[in-house]
């Protein structure tokens, strides 16, 4: 028999089998780690792949669009080659808006980056954003378990998923730093708000509104003298760029929200004398059905805990104002980024509100509930994750379709470089390139800069990338006048066309 040495070195491990498995170890184990930190992380990381592979699904099949993405992707393309000029869209990318954090995306495309990396950015940022509420809803409530409610709150929330539906939008980006700045301030770590209030800053200018409330509601409630040098500077920041550095940036055209007031206004302080001085106005627009309709949308996901703190709810204040009061119906669709702020607000005020409101324990527990059941139930409802009823209705293309390899091969046919016109749904697909545009741009004006001047020359557009299945009569009319002129078809399948110019261009009729 061979003897068994034992050594104190390598003392011998038992592992416990059958009837002698210690789960009371295994429980002290996970106590070590800290489980509301491992079920956070898991939270977190599991939105972030889900949401993140239904996205890269969405694009690989071709759902989605020229608007915004293809403006996006050719936008952070053309920052990264040191233009500026985006042709999906005929403007200048930071003059549309200011987001400035595209240019730290740039870099990322010298590398071979696109449409997907910006899904993953923005998917990841969201994620993040449960960690900020996790960390805020701690201090507030002095309860971990409840902030890890509060933290799902937020991942469940049925605008925010649809944020990474839509695919990437700056003001998307700014939710998380803006919930990280208000954390910051609230535990006073003045140097963490400084870097993420810079941050959500950069993302829009939108967002320095947002900023500039919560340096205000610092000034009131932890440090006078940050919050207000906080606010202040905010506030100048969006002056700065809506009245001085975009108009600069597109000569002759208005900021973005200018002229979609009506007769409240086609100037930012057009619009706010006038809802000083014509009250009954802003009211009447305030109460009317569809706003209704709105703030249910978009409270509702929060139990309406958000009106328990009018003060912290001011963070949304501004983006809320822009969405009711403008003409632009899209802006009160719970399903757009025009509300990203407005949840990033409601957040914010729902934690405040438990705060407030959950004099015990006991209070705060019942609150967080009421909030979780609402959340959940809203997310089943209205919101586009695998648990939603919206799940398998259209938004996401979980099943595949044969067209998918026609549209891979017809836009691996188009050389790189070369100027495109190609339709809003092929368009994402070829966005790395100096002239892209949406057809029918630039044969016809539709959505081209904001009053169509310096329409490009259409005699520069070499390829058409279109599918027939989405042309109304009249832009298959203008192309049957193209491929009857000026271009030759290099491939048509099951209604996706590839057409080459092949004769000078020249003026072709349009009705």
């Amino acid at each position: 028999m061979t003897p068994v040495v034992e050594t104190a070195k390598r003392p011998a491990t038992v592992v416990p089998q059958g009837d002698d498995f210690d789960v009371s170890g295994i429980l002290a184990w996970a106590r070590r780690r800290d489980p509301v930190r491992w079920i956070l992380g898991g939270m977190v990381v599991l939105w972030f792949v889900v949401f993140f592979l239904l996205c890269k699904l969405r694009h690989d099949r071709f759902g989605t669009f020229a608007f915004d993405l293809g403006t996006y992707d050719q936008g952070v393309w053309l920052l990264s080659r040191g233009e500026q000029f985006v042709t999906v869209r005929g403007l200048n990318i930071l003059g549309h808006h200011m987001n400035l954090i595209l240019l730290a995306l740039a870099p990322f495309y010298w590398l071979g980056a696109g449409p997907v990396f910006l899904a993953l950015v923005q998917v990841a940022a969201q994620a993040l954003g449960a960690v900020a509420v996790f960390l805020l809803a701690r201090d507030r409530l002095a309860d971990r378990w409840l902030a890890l409610v509060l933290a799902a709150v937020l991942l469940l929330n049925p605008t925010y998923q649809f944020l990474a539906w839509e695919f990437f939008h700056p003001d998307a980006l700014a939710i998380a730093p803006i919930l990280f700045a208000y954390w910051a301030a609230r535990a006073r770590r003045w140097g963490w708000f400084a870097v993420a209030a810079a941050l959500a800053v950069a993302c829009k200018e939108d967002a320095a509104l947002a900023v500039a409330v919560i340096g205000a509601l610092a000034a009131l409630r932890d440090n006078r003298r940050v919050g207000a040098v906080a606010a202040g500077l905010a506030a100048g920041w969006f002056l700065l760029t809506t009245r001085v550095l975009q108009p600069a940036l597109i000569p002759g055209n208005a900021p973005f929200y200018d002229t979609f007031f009506g007769d409240l206004g086609n100037s930012f302080g057009e619009v706010l004398k006038n809802a000083f001085l014509r009250p009954g106005k802003v009211f009447d627009l305030a109460t009317r059905g569809d706003r209704i309709s709105y703030y249910q949308m978009m409270f509702a996901p929060f139990a309406f805990l958000p009106l328990a703190s009018l003060s912290t709810l001011l963070v949304a204040l501004p983006m809320l104002a822009v969405n009711v009061l403008t003409t632009f119906p899209y802006a009160r669709d719970h399903e757009y980024h025009y509300s990203a702020l407005i949840v990033a607000g409601g957040i914010l005020a729902t934690v405040e509100g438990i705060a407030r409101l959950g004099r015990s324990p006991g209070a705060r527990r019942f609150l967080v509930g009421a909030v979780a059941a609402c959340a959940l139930g809203t997310s089943v409802a209205w919101g586009v994750s695998p648990v939603g009823v919206k799940y398998r209705q259209g938004y996401w293309p979980l099943a595949s379709s044969p067209r998918t390899a026609v549209q891979q091969a017809a836009v691996d046919l188009v050389p790189p470089g070369e100027a495109v016109s190609a339709i809003y749904l092929l368009l994402p697909h070829l966005t790395h390139r100096e002239r892209i545009y949406n057809f029918p741009e630039p044969f016809r004006r539709v959505d081209w800069g904001v009053d169509g001047e310096g329409l490009h020359d259409p005699a520069v557009v070499r390829w058409l990338v279109l599918d027939r299945q989405l042309l109304n009569d009249r832009d298959q009319r203008l192309v049957d006048r193209l491929l009857a002129s000026q271009f030759t078809v290099r491939f048509d399948t099951d209604g996706i066309l590839v057409a080459q110019r092949t004769a000078p261009g020249s003026p072709v009729a349009t009705d």
